[in-house]
């Protein structure tokens, strides 16, 4: 009897232990974007990374599907999500309460480091008749999920270049690989895939048997986009970047960021900054969109909202001087 009973009292301690061990562990969920784009699989190795030195320490990281970056500022602002990747320009209009945010400001977010240019990609099928941007009047074109940022940089990009709204298309509100898949089986004419590059989805549309190409933007076109909407810079897609593209694409495009909660603890961010530096050599085998990140510059294009402060001591520790403008209001 006194050997069950001491056999229960173990029992009842282990389980004990285990709920105890079970509840110091701190979760932090990263929000990301659709499986076709480029945040999931980057937010999934930033998590896995983080895991492999954080987990010991009772952290544990998750990447999390998402409709992209306004549905991730959203989550943010709301507490469901303690980390997450968003365009900078949106970031900053949901910090400031300005633009599509208009007197609806955000004050859970904070940055943690520039990534790299989301650039514009426009691709269309080739049997759809469209040869410009004057062309896609009448047009089934995916816009990306309900209220995400590439549905607010379509709305934006067809305003500037071409005149057009929502109105003037057939707007299909479709992640991107959905998108993909349409236009490859026909559904759909076009699609705007805002991502890093090379973009999984749009490398399944260059390889497909349905032939696609893209909308350049270049002289006019990108000058009009620029004079309204001036977080957009130049960039240029290497001929060979995506299956049978044997020539150079100008395109467009607007810096992401890794943004967090003002509520995730210093120690928890600089950790995470730690192993995104001691990391990168294995980051740059897994993705190549950790090539377009500036790691000596990784301040540039961060805008609207300021570093947190965990962040802060970060990079002060490696001898960067941070704007003023970028110093968290705890901070100052």
């Amino acid at each position: 009897m006194k050997k069950r009973l001491v056999v229960l009292g173990l029992s009842v301690l282990l389980v004990a232990g285990m709920a105890l061990s079970a509840g110091a562990v701190e979760f932090v969920t990263i929000v990301t974007g659709s499986t076709g784009g480029t945040y999931y699989p980057v937010g999934t190795i930033l998590a896995n990374h983080f895991n492999q030195k954080l987990l010991k320490d009772g952290i544990k990281f998750s990447a999390q599907s998402s409709g992209g970056t306004t549905e991730n500022l959203d989550m943010l602002k709301n507490s469901e999500a303690q980390m997450g990747i968003a365009m900078c320009n949106l970031t900053g209009f949901a910090y400031t309460g300005t633009n599509r945010y208009e007197g609806k400001p955000n004050p859970n977010l904070r940055y943690a480091i520039a990534l790299w240019p989301e650039v514009s990609q426009f691709v269309y099928a080739k049997s759809s008749g469209i040869e410009g941007w004057d062309d896609l009047k009448g047009k089934k074109i995916a816009v990306g999920p309900p209220a995400s940022g590439t549905e607010f940089s379509t709305r934006t990009i067809l305003r500037a270049v071409a005149g057009l709204t929502f109105d003037d298309i057939v707007p299909e509100y479709l992640g991107y690989s959905e998108a993909s898949q349409a236009i490859q089986n026909g559904r759909i004419d076009a699609a705007l895939l805002e991502a890093g590059y090379p973009t999984s989805a749009v490398t399944e549309l260059y390889a497909g048997r349905t032939e696609v190409d893209m909308l350049p933007f270049e002289g006019d076109v990108k000058d009009k986009l620029i004079a309204e909407a001036p977080w957009y810079a130049p960039v240029t897609i290497p001929a060979g970047t995506y299956p049978k593209q044997d020539k150079d694409i100008p395109v467009v495009g607007v810096m992401c960021s890794l943004i967090v909660h003002p509520e995730v603890s210093d120690d928890i961010v600089y950790k995470a900054l730690q192993i995104i530096y001691e990391d990168r050599e294995d980051l740059l085998k897994e993705h190549a969109v950790f090539y377009k990140v500036d790691f000596d510059n990784p301040l540039n294009g961060l805008y609207g909202a300021p570093l947190h402060s965990g962040a802060v001591k970060f990079y002060r520790e490696k001898g960067l001087e941070i704007p003023e403008n970028l110093l968290p209001p705890e901070m100052k």
